[in-house]
């Protein structure tokens, strides 16, 4: 694999790749990274989207990464900046297929005081094998250096990563999951790409994993990072959660499991951790658009050793939570947690990209905001964003456009209360909501198109929003 560096190289690369060279400005001087998605130090959230469907020198589907940066008043839509694995500094080269960016993570990696990306791209090739995660170095002037991860013996490595200090050692480790097994990748990382020793967590109990998904949190009290595996089990035929707790010689084995409602079809799945009734255990919110009618959200309450055994469940028949549950809707197609508004318990942003709007616009789709509160996730003044909210202007191609296939609450202007993001790959735009008392609203949103990312001209696009 080769490395290319200097501003004059990634001009050139973005040009021969068919992307818009941006510009960045890098700021006077660096500060501790506050966020783990500050980039550049500032001190301000930045907003990373993967494209896997990017075309890249020729190279259909190669994939890219935008980063649209972050100032005091918020995201500034006038600054951004594409990454292919053709850029300057960044390990191997866009290839066919490589679907570069399918998920983006992010997290201070070498807690160096810059955030870092975490990208997958399950279709490279590695050997016989396919799979491989790169991070995207931050530093004062952007994301300037990547370094590429593989690992034998697994096809569809690093299908999905999760992040965190899993054997309190206070250094950040990678889980990641392919096709077959969960690898758990011990910090450092460093820029040079070195890293510490990989220990694969399956089998278990003789148990046949097929992982869907992996997500990170602080699940118990302890203070040490927890993950969680959604996935298949081939040998009891059932979909499951593997509950992994760490401790100070990693992940403890064997993994706590669940079962998840036997009508769940992984295809199609979100999920992320968040104390949604503030109680200071970490609950798992699992969004499955193809369980039982129309897709619904599993949550498993947090507790001091795990989750607990009870799940609820949340669709449009739960009472208060807008629109009508239908074959196909997809609901929980994508999950985000964050504080909509500012009472802080944390909200969950529920993707529904099938959803139809009346009787004349077809799979438009739509996003749910689900309150936190004392209870927990419930469907009291829950509210539902689409192309008829109050103040968005509706775009003119608005059916088939999959709003809400990937969505993000995050507060990027610090006012207390997240913004959502939600994008409807396509169409090929990306919509912004702000934040108010009352939750995001339609009024004052505003739209990027593909085109204006750096992305060319094209109707649709594999948006996908890091969590």
């Amino acid at each position: 694999m080769t490395t290319r560096t200097g501003t004059t190289l990634l001009t050139a690369a973005l040009l021969a790749a068919g992307l818009t060279p941006l510009a960045l400005a890098a700021p006077a001087s660096a500060a501790a990274a506050k966020y783990a998605d500050d980039f550049n130090g500032d001190g301000y959230r930045d907003l990373v989207l993967g494209d896997r469907s990017a075309t890249v020198g020729g190279k259909s589907e190669a994939g890219a990464v935008v980063v649209v940066w972050g100032t005091s008043t918020g995201l500034d839509h006038g600054r951004r900046t594409v990454y292919t694995q053709n850029s300057p500094g960044i390990e191997g080269a866009a290839e066919a297929r490589d679907h570069f960016g399918a998920k983006v993570t992010t997290a201070d990696l070498n807690k160096d005081g810059y955030a870092d990306v975490i990208v997958t791209s399950p279709g490279e090739k590695a050997g016989s094998r396919s799979g491989m995660f790169t991070v995207l170095w931050g530093a004062k002037s952007g994301l300037t250096k990547g370094s590429s991860y593989t690992m034998g013996g697994d096809d569809l490595f690093a299908k999905d990563v999760a992040v965190g200090d899993f054997n309190a050692d206070g250094k950040l480790d990678v889980t990641a999951v392919g096709d077959n097994y969960v690898w758990f990748l011990r910090g450092p990382f460093t820029t040079s790409g070195s890293r510490g020793t990989a220990t694969n967590l399956d089998p278990v109990d003789g148990e046949d994993i097929k992982p869907e998904l992996v997500v990170s949190g602080k699940v118990t009290k302890d203070g040490t990072a927890d993950f969680a595996v959604i996935g298949y089990d081939s040998d009891t035929w059932t979909n499951r959660v593997w509950f992994y707790r760490g401790g100070s010689t990693g992940p403890v084995r064997p993994p706590k499991k669940y079962g998840l409602p036997a009508s769940s079809e992984l295809v199609g799945s979100s999920a992320v951790i968040a104390d949604f009734d503030k109680n200071g255990y970490g609950d798992l919110a699992v969004g499955v658009s193809r369980s039982g009618k129309g897709g619904a959200v599993h949550v498993l309450k947090g507790t001091s050793t795990g989750f607990g055994t009870s799940i609820k469940s949340i669709s449009q028949d739960t009472a208060g939570v807008p629109g009508v549950r239908e074959s196909g809707d997809y609901f929980g197609y994508d999950v985000s947690a964050g504080d909509t508004n500012g009472d802080g318990y944390p909200d969950l942003a529920v993707g529904v990209p099938n959803e139809t709007l009346g009787s004349e616009v077809w799979r438009a789709g739509a996003v749910t905001v689900l309150r936190g509160g004392a209870s927990g996730l419930t469907g009291a003044n829950s509210r539902q964003y689409d192309y008829t909210t109050s103040g968005f202007t509706r775009p003119s191609d608005e059916s088939d456009s999959w709003f809400g296939a990937s969505v993000v609450l995050r507060d990027y202007n610090r006012d207390g209360r997240a913004e959502l993001v939600a994008a409807a790959p396509e169409i090929g735009r990306l919509h912004f909501f702000p934040g108010t008392s009352s939750g995001p609203t339609g009024t004052g949103s505003t739209t990027l198109t593909v085109d204006d990312l750096g992305l060319g001209a094209r109707p649709s696009f594999g948006a996908t929003l890091s969590d």
